[in-house]
């Protein structure tokens, strides 16, 4: 039976006693603490547990809009403020999470930024030898930054033209995916692409990361992110040029390094693979993150099309 005065403790003294017994990654852990710290703590700390309504919360919510904090940022405070009531329902310390048909702001979801190919080919041209390698692999593959830097040699099927990503490289260096996950997965090798890989590779040991650092007296260490963006893509964006559809030189768009993958989906949705393939290859968790790429699908507005020209008489305006 559930002792009626569990609940007399306070949020932050339960939170302190969630936080303690949880198991994710630290990455996770540093955003989740800097999340809590900002937008929960002030709000809920001293509060007791069993005085929390759901209108309190739904409450909290309206404050933190109002006060201009991002959709997306309020939707992770309330995510942990609802995992620490579920928990305090599990341990009996209140009887009924008040964290239930919430209403939360609509988080805006981007167009994701892609290059053309004319303007992928005025980044690989100036970059160097190594990192063309790299970047023609994260173009045709979609992998991520983390697991282009943390691919193995031993992980490339030349005789299948495949590569496997199992490995990622992270700030705390290289891990594996879990044997669950999505992201672990197997990824087809054009074969211009294996022929650069291949180029790149034949002096490698066998267990060595592809790419790893080119600089004299420092050579051979993992990549760092924002060292690699620093010194070698921000300089290549910044320095290539194409030429638009007027023939006029432009400058190459200044997306990140993760538009790479990006352009991978782009352009196999354009030239007609399923939605449900790129999920597959990219590695997505959700269907809902491969459905940005959806209004690039070359019969994406056929049928509305199809619909109007099917009409008897169409409206018109004079010349």
């Amino acid at each position: 039976m559930r002792d009626p005065r569990a609940g007399e403790i306070t949020f932050r003294e339960w939170h302190d006693r969630w936080w303690d017994a949880r198991i994710v990654e630290p990455r996770t852990l540093r955003g989740d603490a800097s999340t809590i710290k900002n937008h929960v703590m002030p709000h809920w700390a001293d509060w007791e547990m069993r005085a929390v309504t759901r209108m309190d919360v739904q409450s909290w919510i309206r404050s933190l809009v109002e006060k201009g904090v991002g959709a997306a940022a309020i939707k992770r405070a309330y995510n942990l403020t609802s995992s620490i009531m579920r928990a305090a329902v599990d341990d009996d310390v209140i009887a009924l999470s008040p964290c239930r048909r919430i209403d939360l702001p609509q988080i805006a979801v981007k167009p994701p930024q892609w290059f053309t190919t004319d303007q992928a080919q005025s980044i690989l041209d100036e970059l160097a030898a190594p990192w063309k390698t790299m970047c023609l692999l994260g173009v045709y593959t979609g992998l991520r930054w983390g697991e282009l830097s943390g691919l193995h040699r031993h992980r490339i099927d030349q005789r299948r033209s495949r590569l496997f990503v199992v490995e990622v490289n992270t700030k705390r260096g290289i891990k594996e995916y879990p044997k669950s996950s999505r992201s672990r997965r197997e990824v087809p090798l054009p074969a211009h692409v294996l022929e650069a890989l291949e180029r790149h590779i034949y002096r490698l040991d066998r267990d060595s990361v592809v790419f790893t650092t080119v600089t004299k007296g420092r050579s051979g260490r993992l990549l760092d992110d924002g060292n690699w963006r620093r010194q070698t893509w921000w300089p290549a964006i910044e320095g290539a040029r194409y030429f638009d559809d007027d023939g006029e030189q432009q400058l190459v768009p200044h997306y990140p390094p993760h538009s790479m993958r990006h352009t991978c989906a782009s352009w196999l949705v354009q030239k007609g693979v399923s939605l449900y393939e790129v999920q597959h290859l990219l590695g997505h968790e959700s269907f809902q993150t491969t459905q940005r790429y959806a209004h690039l699908q070359p019969d994406a507005h056929k049928a509305v099309l199809g619909a109007w020209e099917r009409m008897e008489t169409s409206l018109t305006i004079a010349a």
